[in-house]
């Protein structure tokens, strides 16, 4: 009985401050907006490292709903290793590649490299690669990488960036049909808020400045596309 009461605590907290979080990020973008047209010829793997439990938890909550909604099928990987779910990773990249139009990658990990991974797959597949989001640190140089194996719009940090917020925001307005441009700009400028909020709640401890120095995500590609578009 005291397991199944601590249990039903822990869940009630991690929903709670997930709600939490959801409220003091929140940027007026509801879910059940309308889906931009084409659903039915694009889909999006993610893939996430391995973290905490509840960082887990709530990046696949958070992630899926809009994936699911907006794609015609989603991947999801979760890693419980480094190097961990890379053949099934690639078995379900390459096989969405061949049936898709259009196919988004969302990393979210830590300064990674899973750029290595791709470069296995066939070239006339991966011409249907369209956005790379990659959440990690010092991880903006890439661009070039996956532009070069025929990405179309790369999007990353250049620092010790505090990704999620960002990617809060990011997501959202990605797939409820702006342009990769006005996503990463409101975006970029919507975390920037939040931070300055933080830092007047902190009397100066956190530096808003850093966010703009470590995380100000940058666009390499074609920054006009949108989540409606298929380029060839």
């Amino acid at each position: 009985m005291n397991n199944r009461y601590a249990a039903a605590v822990a869940t009630g907290l991690a929903l709670a401050s997930f709600a939490l979080v959801y409220t003091f990020l929140g940027d007026g973008i509801l879910q059940d907006g309308a889906v931009p047209e084409g659903r039915e010829h694009r889909a999006a793997l993610a893939i996430r490292d391995d973290v905490t439990p509840f960082q887990k938890w709530g990046t696949m909550l958070f992630t899926l709903r809009y994936l699911t909604r907006h794609y015609d099928h989603a991947w999801y990987f979760t890693q419980s290793r480094k190097g961990d779910k890379k053949e099934a990773f690639l078995a379900a990249l390459d096989h969405a590649l061949r049936r898709y139009r259009a196919v988004d990658l969302f990393l979210l990990a830590h300064t990674n490299q899973y750029v290595d991974w791709v470069k296995s797959l066939p070239d006339d597949h991966r011409r249907r690669l369209r956005l790379v989001y990659n959440t990690g640190c010092h991880n903006l140089p890439q661009g070039r990488h996956w532009l070069d194996l025929g990405a179309k719009i790369y999007v990353g940090h250049p620092g010790e960036s505090t990704s999620p917020v960002f990617y809060f925001y990011f997501l959202r307005r990605w797939t409820h049909g702006d342009s990769i441009r006005k996503a990463v700009e409101e975006s970029n400028i919507l975390a920037w808020r939040k931070f300055r909020q933080v830092e007047a709640a902190t009397f100066g401890r956190l530096n808003a400045e850093s966010f703009v120095r470590e995380s100000w995500a940058s666009c390499r590609g074609d920054n006009h596309l949108r989540v409606e578009d298929f380029p060839e």
